[in-house]
């Protein structure tokens, strides 16, 4: 294959526009009841405007152009004037662009149609050609005539006024089609009409349309490029329509070098230019495929498809700088296929410089189809990655699953996306041997079946096979068919990850399950949580509850709840409980530690005093792992700093939703039965370190306090006096509120200060509040009137549980409900909410204040208090 050498594919030539000689049309067929339906619309569909249309010309003093227009509307088959031709098509096709009509799809197919055809049959092809002439030298105006309808009001074009022209484009088209299939006598005549048209005093815009219709007329064109805004072109509109009569690069120049500027192809022009003015336009085609960053116009949309099929280095890399467009990956993928030592160089270099997933998947493709290439045409920094040796040796058939050892079948099912020698190796248990790629081929096929991990088959690879490896592999499968943008037909590879998983494959999945949405993913991402759900795992159900909670988008945020409730139901579990449940153990042992694994090191994480990651190496510790040395295993050793970066950033996020929620059990008067405390809390590697910081309380049937405990680093309970705790299984427990330790509080900080514990939130040093006598006998706080509070403390409320609706805020305390009003109010968080608030007023929706328990008094003083700290 040469790739160096250009070659027009024959599909170029059928969408650019027509041009004898170079881009001829096939003969085009009229339709011989045109005339017929021309009449039919003049005389009833658009009657009314024609006539409103006509008797405005008139009076705004242009009678020849009315009584032209008039002639032809009464007789379409028998009026020759050009101009009441253009004029009428002037009126129709604004008439339409302002909704007198019909969409401009219908208007497309139908009455273009039939008023080119009616020309043509009835006149000639030279006659449709001074039609389109004369029509861009018309210009339409709209007014509204005694009716209350808003007609065209037709006017001649000047120089310095381009004019709107809804439709021109689309029939001038057919018409310069027709022109270049007409026959040799024809064309002759038209060509000699139009050239006369051309000396005609009158507006450059029909003389500019005289270039268009005939583009073999090169001089006809060289002349208009020598006009400029000295002769009223001052804008870019004009030369938009005579880019595709350019031939050589001089004239394109112009073109751009005129006002305006950007040439803002359309795609008919850019296959025009390709055709006729050749290799030479690449780099015009390339800076508009850069500057608008495609997708800007419709012409730019064409442009990876034509960049793809050209051979050169630069159309290649500009694809390469863009390939996560899906349209551009498309044609990536193809100018791979036809230039593939070019992509072979191109893609190795580009992998070796920037390690891009993307571009590692492509080479590793390319690579296994084109081996021979590799040696001579790869960039040698990229070679490393393209090693396709087989770490482990093929199992014996005997130690597979029946089915894994099957011959291969005739007619491979695994995906051109899937490249199976590039699959991780799938290694059996207690062994050093792994799954043939034959063996490989129809577990992909199983796979993409859709067996679940009831099938047999499913249950007997997961059986067989190392859990890590399988795992590794599943993601393997799952990344490709990511990367290969994906395909809908392959949303197996997604839902087969619930097959094999581990807490590694949730963590990985989380984040593109919360991207997805931002890219137009939002049902992938629903089916992403519906894998979670699959998985069933602590940590899966964990994330699955967490994004119910979290995520922005509101359709993927309702579908994590609903999945949430069917598990809390499932569960036969409230929420409160279930968030218990689902609060995530990190990988963490009961001891509250994690071991990572590079191979021939092991390394043990841990939990320092403020709940930050420790890590024991030897006999010292620090914050982060040590580097993997050249001794430690290649997999493993990247697998466990992965897992000790999302361990970090996930056990910030857990400690600090989880100390919230022990700080509002505290306030709200969460209870937990001691068995229930003792599974979900005590023995939990995380809320069990953060319970170890707090001081708790046993309350009786009536909600009084029986006594109260610390747990110790062993988990068992102490008292204030450090004596054994006991708690009887049926005993209700909650997070102890300085009021109700008053008579031991004193000794219960001294315990704390004594072994150095810190508290994860204001607990023993937690200031208290009371209402007055007079405020409790009332259902108004004055103390707080015309407070002046800042719009981000009002906002901090909804943190506290308050519910914030504009200038009014709302908190529920057991049955009664306090009401807080507020001037300006807030909007949401937008741009022109105020910095200041001020308190209007507080008070009790029913009842008086005196209604609050003591802890619910304290804690609504509290928050109040501390808006104006």
């Amino acid at each position: 294959m040469i790739e160096e050498e250009w070659s027009v594919p024959a599909h170029w030539r059928a969408s650019a526009e027509a041009f004898r000689g170079i881009n001829e049309p096939p003969q085009y067929a009229v339709d011989p009841e045109a005339t017929k339906a021309v009449r039919d619309l003049l005389r009833h569909r658009f009657a009314g405007v024609v006539h409103s249309s006509v008797t405005m010309m008139r009076a705004d003093g242009f009678g020849e152009i009315a009584d032209a227009a008039q002639r032809y509307a009464d007789a379409p088959d028998a009026e020759g004037s050009p101009l009441g031709a253009a004029a009428i098509w002037a009126m129709l096709d604004w008439s339409v662009s302002t909704g007198r009509g019909n969409p401009s799809t219908e208007w497309e197919r139908t009455v273009i149609d039939a008023l080119v055809d009616s020309w043509i049959t009835e006149f000639g092809v030279g006659f449709a050609a001074e039609v389109v002439v004369r029509r861009r030298g018309l210009d339409v105006g709209l007014r509204e005539s005694d009716d209350g309808f808003v007609y065209s009001a037709l006017h001649p074009l000047s120089d310095s006024n381009w004019g709107g022209t809804p439709y021109f484009d689309l029939m001038a088209q057919r018409v310069r089609r027709s022109l270049a299939a007409a026959p040799e006598d024809q064309y002759r005549a038209a060509v000699q009409r139009l050239s006369e048209l051309r000396s005609e005093p009158g507006t450059v815009w029909a003389r500019f349309a005289t270039s268009y219709l005939v583009p073999e007329r090169q001089d006809w064109l060289d002349a208009d490029l020598l006009l400029g805004p000295e002769d009223g072109l001052g804008h870019a509109q004009p030369w938009q329509m005579l880019i595709s009569s350019v031939t050589t690069m001089a004239q394109l120049t112009r073109v751009a070098e005129l006002p305006g500027g950007n040439l803002q192809l359309r795609p008919e022009q850019i296959f025009s230019l390709l055709t006729q003015v050749g290799p030479e336009v690449v780099p015009v085609l390339m800076r508009e495929f850069t500057s608008t960053q495609y997708g800007w116009s419709e012409g730019t949309k064409a442009l990876p498809g034509v960049l793809a099929q050209l051979p050169a280095d630069e159309p290649f890399q500009a694809l390469l700088d863009r390939m996560d467009d899906k349209p551009v990956l498309v044609a990536l993928e193809e100018a791979i296929a036809r230039y593939p030592r070019r992509a072979m160089r191109l893609l190795s270099r580009r992998a070796a410089e920037t390690g891009a997933p993307q571009v590692v998947r492509l080479l590793r493709l390319h690579a296994v189809a084109h081996t021979d290439l590799i040696d001579e045409y790869a960039d040698p920094k990229a070679k490393a990655l393209l090693n396709l040796t087989r770490r482990f040796p093929d199992a014996d058939p005997a130690r597979l699953p029946a089915f894994l050892a099957a011959p291969a079948p005739k007619k491979s099912k695994v995906p051109r996306w899937l490249p199976l020698p590039l699959l991780p190796q799938i290694r059996l248990r207690d062994s050093d041997s792994a799954v043939p790629e034959t063996g490989v081929a129809h577990l992909i096929t199983l796979l993409a079946s859709g067996a679940d991990e009831h099938h047999p088959d499913v249950m007997a690879v997961a059986e067989a096979a190392d859990p890590f490896y399988l795992a590794e592999f599943s993601w393997a499968v799952f990344d490709d068919w990511r990367l290969a943008g994906h395909p809908t037909k392959d949303r197996w590879a997604l839902r087969s990850l619930a097959l094999f998983a581990t807490d590694d494959t949730v963590r990985r999945l989380l984040p593109l399950i919360r991207e997805w949405p931002s890219k137009g993913g939002t049902a992938r991402a629903m089916e992403g949580l519906d894998v979670l759900a699959a998985i069933g795992s602590d940590t899966a159900l964990e994330q699955l509850h967490r994004l119910a909670g979290r995520v922005k988008q509101a359709k993927l945020r309702a579908y994590a709840e609903e999945k949430v409730a069917q598990i809390g139901q499932r569960l036969g579990l409230d929420d409160e409980q279930l968030a218990d449940r689902l609060v995530p153990k990190l990988g963490l042992s009961r001891d509250s530690t994690l071991t990572l694994d590079y191979g021939p090191r092991q390394f043990v994480v841990g939990l320092d005093s403020q709940l930050r990651p420790s890590v024991t190496v030897g006999d010292t510790t620090r914050r982060t792992l040590p580097k993997p040395a050249a001794t430690d295993d290649p997999d493993l050793a990247p697998l466990a700093q992965d897992s000790f970066r999302a361990f970090t950033k996930e056990l910030k996020a857990v400690t600090t939703e989880q100390i919230r929620r022990f700080e509002g059990a505290m306030v709200d008067g969460r209870r937990w039965r001691a068995n229930l405390f003792r599974q979900t809390i005590v023995d939990h590697p995380v809320l069990g370190q953060l319970a170890r910081r707090l001081v708790w309380a046993v309350f009786d049937q009536a909600g009084a306090v029986t006594g109260s405990f610390r747990i110790d680093s062993d988990g068992t309970f102490a008292d204030a006096e450090d004596e054994p705790f006991e708690l009887a299984e049926e005993a209700l427990v909650g997070v102890a509120h300085p009021l109700h330790l008053m008579g031991a509080l004193d000794t219960w900080r001294g315990v704390f200060a004594d072994y150095e514990l810190l508290q994860p939130f204001e607990q023993l040093e937690r200031d208290l509040h009371a209402f007055t006598p007079e405020e409790a006998d009332s259902n108004h706080l004055s103390r707080f009137d015309n407070w002046k509070i800042s719009t981000g403390k009002a906002y901090g409320l909804r943190n506290r549980g308050w519910d914030l609706e504009y200038s009014t805020g709302y908190k529920q305390f057991g049955r009664h409900q306090v009401v807080l009003r507020l001037s300006a109010g807030i909007r949401g968080g937008y741009y022109d909410d105020p910095d200041e608030q001020h308190i209007l007023d507080v008070r009790m929706a029913e009842g008086s204040f005196g209604a609050l328990d003591p802890i619910a008094a304290s804690e609504l003083l509290r928050q109040l208090e501390r808006l104006a700290v």
